[in-house]
């Protein structure tokens, strides 16, 4: 055999030609799989224009670093006028290049402005990962792993400076899936002065002692816990009106929770919708409602915030959410949270080794509804 291929240098050539082809090919697929996840790119619609892509990199006192963040300027950016910002929290495991490559927000936005569906906004992408990571869970919050929360109140105070932004809370749309929903849904109420605009895309609204919360005080965790604080803050949303749209799949262990977030934020004022749609905690489910997503928050930034009378309303009236514990996530527990049971599961990231199921005890209230995290 060795003398064979010694006497024959075309086909070791070949051999190694093909394996290399191969290898590439293979590494191409996986890496366009990463990157889109199934999804077919969205493609430029023919009269769309695009837009700029920006790495900003900064010092953030929060973070005490020089962090970063993404940014997406609209097609005819530069020529004086400013723009609303629609801020996007990715989830874990996650990266902010995931609304790039998955959802194609960027590309999105293009069509959608040329068609005259959505007027053109500033896309902002924070990175909430903890090292670089992207199986790190910051939560975007406050704790021993990073001050989260505040860092992207920076991110919103270096893009007002650098970009030609609309700079008040009217003009700005705070959105996330998953942990980035959680995200969104905390620190617009712990920052109701900067944002007045939410959209919560598979969100959960209770922590627990787990990952980065796992040392925290009880005090901390409700204070974490949107579900739990909402009621205290009439009178700061009376003073700041807040719009939410806040949906879910019917089949995620999340589902439970929804309403009963709804439903409390409307009573402290908010103008609340929701929407439970077929689906689970995936990008099935998400990717189905991007295009929707651009153009709502295209409609709030162009409409002024109003004190509203705690109303709230469903796009999807009887449809109810599926028992705590069945949804498609995995690694679940049940812990009580006073009036609620919580299923605490890991649904777009796996946290090893660290949930484990107990049994449901107390009685639940809300028609029977538990509350979920992912």
């Amino acid at each position: 055999m060795k003398r064979y291929v010694a006497r024959h240098p075309a086909v070791v050539a070949m051999v190694i030609a093909t394996t290399v082809i191969g290898l590439v090919g293979a590494y191409s697929y996986w890496e366009s799989y990463y990157q889109h996840r199934g999804f077919a790119p969205v493609a430029f619609l023919p009269h769309a224009r695009p837009g700029q892509r920006v790495v900003v990199r900064f010092y953030s006192q929060a973070l005490h670093r020089e962090a970063d963040y993404l940014v997406y300027l609209p097609p005819g950016y530069g020529n004086g006028e400013r723009y609303p910002v629609y801020y996007l929290l990715h989830g874990s495991p996650g990266r902010p290049e995931v609304f790039w490559g998955i959802a194609s927000m960027p590309v999105r936005m293009d069509n959608l402005i040329s068609q005259h569906r959505m007027r053109p906004m500033i896309l902002v992408f924070p990175d909430g990962r903890i090292g670089g990571s992207a199986y790190s869970d910051s939560e975007w919050a406050n704790t021993p792993s990073g001050d989260y929360a505040d860092y992207v109140i920076d991110v919103v105070h270096d893009v007002d400076h650098r970009f030609d932004t609309i700079a008040n809370r009217d003009d700005r749309v705070i959105a996330g899936f998953s942990m980035g929903a959680y995200g969104a849904t905390n620190i617009l109420l712990q920052n109701l002065t900067v944002f007045g605009n939410l959209q919560s895309w598979s969100g959960y609204y209770i922590q627990t002692r787990s990952g980065v919360f796992a040392h925290a005080s009880q005090a901390t965790l409700n204070a974490n816990s949107p579900l739990r604080y909402v009621h205290t803050l009439r009178a700061a949303i009376a003073a700041d009106p807040v719009r939410a749209f806040m949906f879910v799949g019917r089949d995620d262990n999340d589902s439970p929770q929804l309403e009963p977030m709804a439903e409390a934020l409307a009573a402290a004022g908010g103008q609340v919708t929701f929407a439970l749609y077929r689906g689970g905690h995936d990008w099935q489910l998400w990717h189905g409602h991007l295009d929707p997503m651009l153009e709502l928050a295209s409609r709030d930034t162009a409409r002024p915030l109003k004190t509203s009378s705690g109303s709230i309303r469903s796009l999807t009236p009887g449809v109810v959410p599926i028992p705590h514990g069945l949804g498609r996530h995995r690694h679940a527990r049940v812990v009580t949270a006073g009036a609620y049971a919580t299923v605490v599961v890991s649904a777009d990231r796996v946290r090893h080794g660290r949930h484990r199921r107990r049994r449901h005890q107390g009685h639940q209230r809300h028609h029977g509804r538990g509350t979920v995290r992912s």
